[in-house]
């Protein structure tokens, strides 16, 4: 290596990792100086002076915690890409965030750099835990945490924009199982697992479902019932990930005098499956209904989802006589005294 060529103690396929210094005022301007950049992460564009004292934080941050967001270069040229890394967000848990500049969005360069610092983050053991969040209308930023492998949690206040933002966490080691109450800031993180199981379970049966069930679909359907009632929602979590979740109500299907409820959805992130937790979901549904006043539990499922008509025969359904059809496949109906 000739001694003009810059040292990267990290790298990939395409992108190198360095630390900031004092004269890379230039860079960092032509970075969070860009409002294409910072438009969904400050209110106001940010000036000279303050894109200033953003580099001396980070330079800083390194000498305090040894990590910052690293400015990062393509190999091929040595171009300036925008910086990518990792600052303290708690005791154990460090917050991850990518940076690009405009010219480089679209690219997979926010991926290649996120997995670079996603393993270095983990191999090192500086934290059990990566939190990572985003403006609600960044779509990329939130597809490009899916791809790493972070999952949603409760979204949370950000003060520089004054907005609630989809949060994400992505831990080091499988953390164990939880229930809750869903909360109205859980929105997105269901639509996430909403979404991705329905992916999973019928990519190659029911294509058009995949298609019309999309993630925006989920976020507006999520949003519109946790506007209106939450609490016959349970949510399933790993950690603080949002892995599942089960919604009860009364049965449309069924006159009221049958007092017959409605399962009306129980879905679990691909990640959680076969680990025992439908179950666990399913008896709080029968609880829950029980609580009010409900005899008989009914539920529909596609024919064509076997995984899950297994597991309902398992737990005590019956599939009974009335079926009907959507995206021209049948829906079997199940029920099961309380």
């Amino acid at each position: 290596m000739h001694s003009n060529e810059p040292t990267y103690f990290l790298s990939s396929k395409r992108i190198g990792f360095r630390h900031w210094q004092q004269e890379d005022l230039p860079l960092a301007l032509a970075l969070w100086g860009d409002r294409q950049v910072t438009r969904l992460f400050y209110k106001e564009p940010l000036s000279p002076s303050q894109v200033s004292e953003r580099l001396h934080l980070e330079i800083a941050g390194a000498g305090a915690h040894r990590i910052q967001y690293w400015p990062i270069f393509r190999l091929e040229d040595g171009a300036h890409l925008g910086c990518a890394g990792l600052r303290p967000a708690s005791a154990s848990r460090l917050e991850f965030g990518v940076h690009l500049k405009p010219q480089f969005w679209g690219q997979g360069y926010a991926t290649e750099a996120g997995t670079a610092v996603i393993t270095y983050a983990f191999q090192m053991d500086l934290c059990d835990s990566l939190f990572a969040g985003h403006h609600p209308d960044n779509g990329a930023s939130r597809n490009t945490l899916l791809k790493l492998g972070f999952l949603g949690t409760t979204a949370t206040y950000y003060q520089p924009t004054g907005l609630l933002h989809p949060s994400y966490l992505l831990y080091k080691r499988k953390p164990p199982f939880s229930v809750r109450a869903a909360r109205k800031e859980d929105g997105k993180a269901l639509a996430i697992v909403h979404c991705q199981s329905i992916e999973a379970t019928f990519r190659a049966s029911l294509p058009k479902y995949v298609e019309a069930r999309s993630l925006e679909h989920c976020e507006r359907s999520w949003q519109e019932r946790l506007t209106v009632a939450s609490e016959n929602t349970l949510v399933l979590c790993a950690g603080e990930q949002i892995v599942g979740f089960a919604c009860v109500g009364p049965c449309p299907d069924s006159p009221p005098e049958s007092r017959t409820g409605l399962l009306e959805r129980i879905y679990l992130h691909p990640s959680a499956w076969g680990q025992g937790q439908g179950r666990i979901l399913l008896d709080w549904c029968q609880e829950r209904l029980r609580t009010l006043g409900y005899t008989s539990l009914r539920l529909w499922v596609f024919e064509v989802n076997e995984r899950a008509r297994g597991f309902y025969s398992q737990q005590g359904f019956h599939p009974d006589e009335e079926r009907k059809a959507d995206f021209q496949s049948p829906i079997l109906s199940y029920s099961k005294r309380l």
